[in-house]
């Protein structure tokens, strides 16, 4: 059980989803993940090449995705910029202004990590701003970029955007702890570089009194498999005074940690917040949206407040293989409520309509979805009915679910349909491909029209 934090956050609850499973421009995993809503984007750095080749290192692809339909829609290269810890979105007007890390100047401008003498990762030791151009490509030596480096920083940084208050989070090394640091957005934006309150420095003994353990020592949870002693960090994101720190604890397999389990998770996601202003550990919890993924790795945390309902919401992000691939991978991006629901039931999804197959046609009341969740579980629910001229005789799939409301879990219903000789159900199901399929036509036995008015499914 979790507990409620000042932003209405319980990291237990019930979770929503942005977009599933959108390929991304290159191959490796995303890494940052931020939001746009007065444009409509969402931008998800990833590494150009899992490789680090020294042609690599450091650099970055930023996709741009259309909020609503989930597709990418253009992608800029950053070259020398670092490895995407965090990123954060500020737009002006209809252009968007992205904050990351960035190389810094000199004669070692990336910080580089190292096993057995060889470079593992390449992170930017400096912040930077500008604006979003699509099919360009940026170098971090550009003379038009401002940069900062956070004072006593020694290793790799990187920005996050609290869009509700206006603040630019600055994550960074110094004195071998990591280090945070709150800035007004537009005085960063002109260059003035002004601490704003207190600077919130990650306890060793995550503020608990000794005897103590490491705060990134893996917590004790039921798994599968053998964990790694230490949490991985995989972004965080600040609103107001609550940091969230996402993390990742991944399997250890035969000792080899490339080595997947059989159900393809490589290990557990975990969330964890902060009181800023105490440094008190707030909730840890165990982050357990979208289970279904094939390779299911935390990537990415930021905030955002949704146009429509205008409600902040807390969203995190999982890297996926792509079906079909072994190394390409996907973006899938949940996120968590900050308001409670009426009367127990909270809206995770509004009704929205689903795209017809062809010779499917919407009936009297058009098919539309929703999300729900009620008493903790999320349910899928559908209402409206299709028409099938002059009727379907196989199995097979009549519509596709919006992003938002896509299992990624196999969900299947009983549903009315014409009766035929007395067969008059059939049933239709659908998973993380979001198409919904039907189950019972043959030949002899054609399906004219069903209803979907009844359709109220866990959807997790």
């Amino acid at each position: 059980m979790g507990i409620t934090d000042a932003n209405g956050v319980d990291l237990s609850g019930v979770t929503g989803r942005l977009v599933q499973t959108v390929d991304l421009v290159k191959g490796p995993a995303p890494q940052a993940i931020a939001s746009d809503t007065r444009n409509g984007w969402i931008y998800v750095l990833q590494m150009e090449s899992g490789s680090q080749e020294n042609t690599e290192q450091g650099n970055m692809r930023l996709n741009r995705i259309d909020r609503l339909t989930g597709e990418v829609a253009g992608s800029m290269q950053l070259k020398g910029f670092g490895h995407g810890i965090s990123m954060g979105v500020e737009p002006q007007g209809d252009t968007t202004y992205i904050w990351t890390e960035v190389g810094s100047s000199g004669a070692a401008p990336l910080h580089l990590t190292k096993k057995d003498g060889k470079v593992t990762a390449a992170f930017g030791k400096a912040v930077t701003r500008f604006p979003y151009a699509d099919d360009t490509v940026l170098q971090a030596d550009d003379p038009a970029l401002r940069k900062f480096t956070p004072p006593g920083s020694t290793a790799g940084t990187g920005p996050s955007v609290d869009p509700v208050n206006k603040l630019l989070s600055i994550m960074y090394h110094k004195g071998g702890k990591r280090t945070f640091t709150r800035y007004d957005l537009a005085a960063a934006a002109a260059g003035s570089w002004v601490p704003v309150g207190s600077t919130f420095v990650m306890s060793d003994c995550d503020g608990q009194p000794a005897p103590c353990v490491d705060e990134e020592t893996t917590p004790a949870v039921p798994a599968r498999y053998p964990l790694e002693s230490r949490l991985t960090s995989q972004g965080y994101t600040v609103l107001g005074d609550v940091l969230y720190w996402y993390q990742w604890a991944p399997y250890l397999v035969d000792d080899d940690p490339d080595t997947l389990p059989a159900d393809g998770f490589p290990g557990v996601a975990f969330l964890t917040s902060y009181d800023w202003t105490t440094g008190k550990r707030l909730d840890r919890q165990v982050v357990t949206s979208a289970d279904g993924l094939t390779r299911r790795e935390p990537e990415g945390a930021a905030v955002e407040v949704d146009p429509a309902t205008q409600e902040t919401r807390l969203l995190f992000g999982f890297s996926n293989t792509v079906p079909g691939t072994t190394g390409s991978r996907d973006v899938t991006i949940s996120w968590y409520p900050t308001k409670p629901g009426a009367d127990g039931v909270k809206v995770l999804a509004d009704w929205a309509d689903l795209t017809l197959e062809p010779g499917v046609q919407p009936g009297a009341q058009p098919p539309r979805g929703r999300l729900i969740a009620l008493a903790g579980t999320t349910y899928l629910q559908l209402r409206g009915t299709v028409t099938c001229t002059p009727g379907l005789t196989t199995d097979g799939r009549i519509a596709t679910l919006p992003h938002r409301l896509r299992a990624t879990r196999l969900t299947r219903a009983s549903v009315p349909r014409n009766n035929d000789n007395g067969r008059c159900v059939c049933r239709i199901e659908t998973d993380v491909s979001g198409g919904l399929r039907v189950h019972g036509p043959s030949s002899d036995n054609a399906i004219t029209w069903i209803d979907l008015d009844g359709v109220s499914v866990a959807w997790r």
